[in-house]
């Protein structure tokens, strides 16, 4: 089964969080910007301590993820 990866970004008033295929790093399944990471933590759907597990389980709830990935 393909596994998923978590990259981040921060600088500044910058903020990136995006899932990805582990293997490639090509294939994106979501993303967050800026504020939409800000409001996705406030939310409790993303959480800094465990980036891939929230954003993996956010995205599932979204239908964002293959069936063969899950």
């Amino acid at each position: 089964m393909p596994k998923l990866k978590v990259l981040t970004w921060f600088e500044r008033d910058r903020a990136h969080v995006q899932l990805v295929d582990a293997a490639t790093e090509q294939r994106t399944f979501a993303e967050w910007w800026d504020e939409d990471v800000q409001e996705a933590v406030e939310d409790g759907f993303l959480n800094p301590r465990d980036w891939l597990g929230s954003a993996t389980e956010y995205a599932l709830s979204l239908g964002l993820i293959p069936q063969q990935y899950r």
